[in-house]
């Protein structure tokens, strides 16, 4: 493959972003979607778990419909290690379309990770048990594009300007979820510009109990929870 076509190749497959999974020992999360249903007196709990890829949004967008006439409060229980960026975005428009407010929510021992992070400030309440835990981290190519990219016979030239070309686009793509995913209403720009500096190739975890004292805005109040 030449170069200009392996530049071609790499720039098509860098429009497909997603965030790396959480580490190991957290699979019963990663392997599996569920969205439980809850109806109590004063509101109606929705529980998602698992990655955000499809069919997330399909799912939380028809049950907000099935009780949009439906007086209650709603809250969304998010326990999740992220997943693919687009898909997330479709979630957040979905929650967002609403005529109605819809509270998020984390539980104890609940995590909400990389691309759920964006999810969970769409709500208008958001709240988190102080043993929630928080994960943020640079935005980068998906596991299938970086497995694609190891088994293409190319040379080390191509291999170091592709090397480079995706560096520069996730440095990018993590710019723009920063300043259009994650600064919304509430969220402190200070917080999230030192944060930004703080992902620099690592993951950082954050309990709900400390994104409040840090004065973050991630988080509007912490509520006590049960595990779930």
């Amino acid at each position: 493959m030449t170069l200009l076509k392996t530049l071609v190749w790499i720039g098509g497959i860098l429009l497909a972003w997603g965030y790396f999974q959480l580490p190991s020992g957290s699979g019963d999360v990663a392997s599996r979607q569920t969205l439980s249903i809850n109806e109590e007196p004063d509101r109606i709990v929705l529980g998602w778990s698992g990655p955000v890829q499809e069919p997330m949004r399909e799912r939380v967008a028809a049950a907000l419909d099935r009780y949009k006439t439906d007086s209650r409060r709603l809250v969304l229980v998010l326990n999740s290690p992220g997943g693919s960026v687009e898909h997330g975005r479709t979630v957040v428009a979905a929650i967002r379309g609403r005529d109605r407010a819809i509270d998020t929510l984390v539980q104890k021992a609940g995590v909400c990770a990389s691309m759920c992070v964006p999810i969970f400030l769409a709500g208008r309440e958001r709240k988190a048990d102080p043993e929630a835990y928080f994960m943020f981290h640079q935005a980068s190519l998906d596991r299938t594009a970086k497995e694609d990219l190891k088994r293409r016979e190319l040379s080390d030239s191509e291999r170091a300007v592709i090397s480079q070309v995706v560096k520069i686009t996730e440095t990018a793509a993590t710019d723009d979820l920063y300043q259009n995913d994650f600064d919304i209403r509430g969220v402190k720009p200070a917080w999230l510009a030192m944060m930004r500096k703080r992902i620099a190739g690592r993951d950082v975890w954050m309990s709900g109990q400390q994104l409040v004292d840090e004065g973050s805005g991630i988080v509007d109040s912490l509520v006590r929870t049960s595990a779930r």
